[in-house]
Protein backbone atom coordinates (compact mmCIF):
# COMPACT_ATOMS: atom_id res chain seq x y z
CA UNK A 1 0.00 0.00 0.00
CA UNK A 2 2.89 2.71 -0.89
CA UNK A 3 -0.05 5.08 -2.13
CA UNK A 4 -0.56 6.11 1.35
CA UNK A 5 2.28 8.43 1.61
CA UNK A 6 1.70 9.08 -2.11
CA UNK A 7 -0.11 12.83 -1.15
CA UNK A 8 2.71 13.99 0.86
CA UNK A 9 5.09 16.70 -0.48
CA UNK A 10 7.92 18.26 1.89
CA UNK A 11 9.11 21.60 1.31
CA UNK A 12 12.20 23.24 2.52
CA UNK A 13 12.50 27.27 2.42
CA UNK A 14 15.57 28.51 2.19
CA UNK A 15 17.62 25.90 3.36
CA UNK A 16 21.34 27.36 4.40
CA UNK A 17 23.02 24.11 4.58
CA UNK A 18 22.95 21.67 1.51
CA UNK A 19 24.23 18.87 3.87
CA UNK A 20 20.85 19.38 5.62
CA UNK A 21 18.69 19.11 2.06
CA UNK A 22 20.62 15.70 1.85
CA UNK A 23 20.01 14.27 5.37
CA UNK A 24 16.24 14.98 4.85
CA UNK A 25 16.26 13.59 1.99
CA UNK A 26 17.72 10.48 3.59
CA UNK A 27 15.05 10.57 6.18
CA UNK A 28 12.15 10.70 3.07
CA UNK A 29 13.73 7.88 1.43
CA UNK A 30 13.76 5.78 4.51
CA UNK A 31 10.01 6.42 5.30
CA UNK A 32 8.48 6.40 1.98
CA UNK A 33 8.06 9.69 1.42
CA UNK A 34 9.14 10.58 -2.49
CA UNK A 35 8.14 14.53 -3.22
CA UNK A 36 10.40 17.02 -1.70
CA UNK A 37 10.47 20.76 -3.09
CA UNK A 38 13.36 23.06 -2.06
CA UNK A 39 12.66 27.13 -2.12
CA UNK A 40 15.30 29.53 -2.94
CA UNK A 41 18.28 27.67 -1.49
CA UNK A 42 21.27 30.13 -1.64
CA UNK A 43 23.96 28.56 -3.21
CA UNK A 44 23.45 25.15 -3.34
CA UNK A 45 25.68 22.58 -3.59
CA UNK A 46 24.08 19.68 -4.57
CA UNK A 47 27.06 17.23 -4.26
CA UNK A 48 27.31 18.10 -0.79
CA UNK A 49 23.41 17.05 -0.54
CA UNK A 50 24.10 14.10 -2.45
CA UNK A 51 26.94 13.06 0.19
CA UNK A 52 24.50 13.20 3.01
CA UNK A 53 22.23 11.16 1.29
CA UNK A 54 23.93 7.57 -0.13
CA UNK A 55 20.97 5.99 -1.99
CA UNK A 56 18.67 8.76 -2.70
CA UNK A 57 19.51 9.95 -6.48
CA UNK A 58 16.07 8.89 -7.27
CA UNK A 59 14.94 11.30 -4.99
CA UNK A 60 16.95 13.88 -5.78
CA UNK A 61 16.24 13.09 -9.70
CA UNK A 62 12.43 14.16 -9.00
CA UNK A 63 13.27 17.05 -6.15
CA UNK A 64 12.03 20.25 -7.17
CA UNK A 65 13.91 23.55 -7.09
CA UNK A 66 11.56 26.74 -7.33
CA UNK A 67 12.58 30.32 -6.38
CA UNK A 68 9.12 30.95 -4.43
CA UNK A 69 6.52 29.65 -1.94
CA UNK A 70 3.94 29.85 -4.90
CA UNK A 71 6.13 27.83 -7.41
CA UNK A 72 6.59 25.59 -4.24
CA UNK A 73 2.23 24.97 -3.25
CA UNK A 74 1.72 24.43 -6.81
CA UNK A 75 -1.09 21.42 -6.89
CA UNK A 76 -0.93 21.86 -2.95
CA UNK A 77 -4.35 21.37 -1.35
CA UNK A 78 -3.76 21.44 2.09
CA UNK A 79 -0.25 23.49 3.71
CA UNK A 80 0.84 22.76 7.50
CA UNK A 81 3.72 24.95 8.56
CA UNK A 82 6.45 23.56 10.91
CA UNK A 83 6.91 26.14 13.84
CA UNK A 84 8.34 25.85 17.34
CA UNK A 85 7.07 29.66 17.88
CA UNK A 86 4.13 31.13 18.97
CA UNK A 87 1.81 32.77 16.18
CA UNK A 88 -0.45 35.79 16.17
CA UNK A 89 -2.52 33.81 13.46
CA UNK A 90 -5.40 31.63 14.96
CA UNK A 91 -4.15 28.52 13.23
CA UNK A 92 -5.17 25.30 14.83
CA UNK A 93 -1.94 23.46 16.24
CA UNK A 94 -1.20 20.08 15.63
CA UNK A 95 1.57 17.63 17.09
CA UNK A 96 3.11 15.15 14.97
CA UNK A 97 0.84 11.90 16.64
CA UNK A 98 -2.23 14.19 15.50
CA UNK A 99 -1.55 15.48 12.28
CA UNK A 100 -0.39 12.05 10.30
CA UNK A 101 -3.91 10.73 10.86
CA UNK A 102 -5.81 13.65 9.52
CA UNK A 103 -3.06 13.53 6.64
CA UNK A 104 -3.99 9.74 5.88
CA UNK A 105 -7.66 10.43 6.37
CA UNK A 106 -7.56 12.61 3.39
CA UNK A 107 -9.63 12.69 0.09
CA UNK A 108 -8.59 10.51 -2.53
CA UNK A 109 -6.29 12.63 -4.74
CA UNK A 110 -5.21 15.65 -2.23
CA UNK A 111 -1.66 17.07 -2.18
CA UNK A 112 -0.64 18.08 1.61
CA UNK A 113 2.46 19.91 1.84
CA UNK A 114 4.49 20.09 5.21
CA UNK A 115 6.73 23.15 5.01
CA UNK A 116 9.80 23.62 6.91
CA UNK A 117 12.09 26.85 7.52
CA UNK A 118 15.57 28.44 7.59
CA UNK A 119 17.55 26.59 10.06
CA UNK A 120 18.16 30.17 11.63
CA UNK A 121 14.72 31.17 12.45
CA UNK A 122 12.51 28.89 10.84
CA UNK A 123 9.94 30.06 8.60
CA UNK A 124 8.56 33.89 8.19
CA UNK A 125 5.15 34.77 9.25
CA UNK A 126 4.18 35.38 5.47
CA UNK A 127 4.78 31.85 4.81
CA UNK A 128 3.04 30.10 7.96
CA UNK A 129 -0.52 32.61 7.14
CA UNK A 130 -0.36 30.44 3.77
CA UNK A 131 -0.78 27.21 6.35
CA UNK A 132 -4.07 25.61 7.20
CA UNK A 133 -2.82 24.68 10.66
CA UNK A 134 0.80 24.34 12.70
CA UNK A 135 2.60 21.47 13.55
CA UNK A 136 4.71 21.62 16.70
CA UNK A 137 7.43 18.95 17.52
CA UNK A 138 6.93 18.54 21.13
CA UNK A 139 10.28 19.27 23.52
CA UNK A 140 11.40 20.07 26.66
CA UNK A 141 13.22 23.23 27.20
CA UNK A 142 15.30 23.41 24.17
CA UNK A 143 12.73 23.59 21.31
CA UNK A 144 15.53 23.74 18.79
CA UNK A 145 15.99 20.67 16.39
CA UNK A 146 18.14 20.58 13.32
CA UNK A 147 16.31 20.76 10.18
CA UNK A 148 16.98 17.11 9.24
CA UNK A 149 15.80 16.11 12.52
CA UNK A 150 12.43 17.79 12.34
CA UNK A 151 11.80 15.79 8.68
CA UNK A 152 12.97 12.76 10.50
CA UNK A 153 9.98 12.89 13.08
CA UNK A 154 7.45 14.09 10.65
CA UNK A 155 8.22 11.68 8.29
CA UNK A 156 8.61 8.74 10.57
CA UNK A 157 5.44 9.92 12.36
CA UNK A 158 3.38 9.46 8.72
CA UNK A 159 5.64 6.18 8.20
CA UNK A 160 4.52 4.92 11.45
CA UNK A 161 0.77 5.61 10.63
CA UNK A 162 0.80 4.14 7.36
CA UNK A 163 1.82 0.90 8.79
CA UNK A 164 -0.55 0.97 11.41
CA UNK A 165 -2.81 1.07 8.27
CA UNK A 166 -1.28 -1.63 6.73
CA UNK A 167 1.86 -0.69 4.82
CA UNK A 168 4.43 -3.19 4.43
CA UNK A 169 7.47 -1.96 5.71
CA UNK A 170 9.68 -5.73 5.55
CA UNK A 171 11.85 -4.41 2.39
CA UNK A 172 15.05 -2.68 2.34
CA UNK A 173 18.76 -1.98 1.61
CA UNK A 174 21.27 -4.00 3.73
CA UNK A 175 24.63 -2.52 3.36
CA UNK A 176 23.26 -1.40 -0.21
CA UNK A 177 23.78 -4.53 -2.24
CA UNK A 178 20.24 -6.18 -1.51
CA UNK A 179 16.80 -5.65 -1.47
CA UNK A 180 15.73 -8.68 1.14
CA UNK A 181 14.17 -8.29 4.77
CA UNK A 182 16.80 -8.24 7.24
CA UNK A 183 14.81 -11.08 8.94
CA UNK A 184 16.23 -13.23 6.09
CA UNK A 185 19.48 -13.14 7.99
CA UNK A 186 18.00 -14.44 10.94
CA UNK A 187 18.97 -17.53 12.23
CA UNK A 188 15.79 -19.70 13.24
CA UNK A 189 15.52 -23.00 14.39
CA UNK A 190 13.29 -24.82 17.32
CA UNK A 191 15.96 -23.99 19.55
CA UNK A 192 14.51 -20.09 19.09
CA UNK A 193 11.03 -21.29 20.34
CA UNK A 194 10.16 -20.19 23.61
CA UNK A 195 11.44 -22.86 26.08
CA UNK A 196 8.30 -24.42 28.32
CA UNK A 197 8.26 -25.33 31.78
CA UNK A 198 9.91 -29.21 31.96
CA UNK A 199 12.74 -26.99 29.66
CA UNK A 200 12.75 -24.76 32.28
CA UNK A 201 12.98 -27.04 35.65
CA UNK A 202 16.99 -28.26 34.86
CA UNK A 203 18.10 -24.79 34.81
CA UNK A 204 16.36 -23.50 38.07
CA UNK A 205 17.43 -26.97 39.74
CA UNK A 206 21.09 -26.37 38.46
CA UNK A 207 20.79 -22.55 39.45
CA UNK A 208 19.50 -23.29 42.94
CA UNK A 209 22.42 -25.78 43.40
CA UNK A 210 24.81 -23.14 42.42
CA UNK A 211 23.74 -21.02 45.24
CA UNK A 212 23.27 -23.54 47.62
CA UNK A 213 27.49 -24.51 47.03
CA UNK A 214 28.65 -20.75 47.74
CA UNK A 215 25.74 -20.39 50.86
CA UNK A 216 23.52 -17.79 49.18
CA UNK A 217 20.25 -20.67 50.31
CA UNK A 218 21.30 -20.44 53.98
CA UNK A 219 18.90 -17.62 55.04
CA UNK A 220 16.20 -18.29 52.73
CA UNK A 221 16.51 -21.97 51.97
CA UNK A 222 16.32 -23.67 48.78
CA UNK A 223 12.92 -24.23 48.35
CA UNK A 224 12.22 -20.46 48.42
CA UNK A 225 14.98 -19.24 46.33
CA UNK A 226 13.68 -22.38 43.36
CA UNK A 227 10.52 -20.51 43.94
CA UNK A 228 12.11 -16.98 43.01
CA UNK A 229 14.21 -18.28 40.35
CA UNK A 230 11.50 -20.14 38.72
CA UNK A 231 9.09 -17.39 38.83
CA UNK A 232 11.89 -15.74 37.41
CA UNK A 233 13.04 -17.26 34.71
CA UNK A 234 9.10 -18.05 33.58
CA UNK A 235 8.21 -14.17 33.46
CA UNK A 236 11.21 -13.73 31.47
CA UNK A 237 10.17 -15.62 28.61
CA UNK A 238 12.98 -17.14 27.53
CA UNK A 239 13.67 -18.92 24.53
CA UNK A 240 15.42 -22.74 24.51
CA UNK A 241 18.42 -21.28 23.18
CA UNK A 242 18.41 -18.94 25.83
CA UNK A 243 18.32 -21.69 28.46
CA UNK A 244 20.42 -23.89 27.05
CA UNK A 245 22.85 -20.59 27.32
CA UNK A 246 22.15 -19.87 31.49
CA UNK A 247 22.60 -23.40 31.87
CA UNK A 248 26.28 -23.60 30.28
CA UNK A 249 27.13 -20.57 32.73
CA UNK A 250 26.01 -21.91 35.77
CA UNK A 251 28.14 -25.21 34.90
CA UNK A 252 31.16 -22.95 33.96
CA UNK A 253 31.02 -21.81 37.70
CA UNK A 254 31.12 -24.83 39.23
CA UNK A 255 33.68 -26.38 36.99
CA UNK A 256 35.82 -23.37 38.05
CA UNK A 257 35.15 -23.73 41.76
CA UNK A 258 36.17 -27.02 41.60
CA UNK A 259 39.06 -26.27 40.26
CA UNK A 260 40.01 -23.17 41.39
CA UNK A 261 43.79 -23.50 40.81
CA UNK A 262 43.27 -23.99 37.10
CA UNK A 263 43.43 -21.06 33.94
CA UNK A 264 40.36 -22.01 32.02
CA UNK A 265 41.44 -19.79 29.30
CA UNK A 266 44.60 -22.08 29.37
CA UNK A 267 42.40 -25.61 28.86
CA UNK A 268 40.50 -23.93 25.72
CA UNK A 269 41.38 -25.98 22.46
CA UNK A 270 42.66 -23.30 19.29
Amino acid sequence: MPGLLEGVRIVLVEPQHPGNVGAAARAMKSTGLKHLVVVDPPAFDMERARWMAPGCEDLFDTTRFVGTLDEALQGVHLAVATTARHRRHRQPVLEPADFAPQVLDAPPGQSTAVLFGREDFGLSREATARCHSLLRIPTLEHASLNLAQAVLIIAWSLFEEARRRGLDAQGRLVGGHTHKPTAVYERRDGRDARADLPTLEPAVFELVALLDRVGYTRAAGPEKVGVTARSALQRAGLSRREVEAIRGMVSRIEWALDHPDVDWTKTRKG
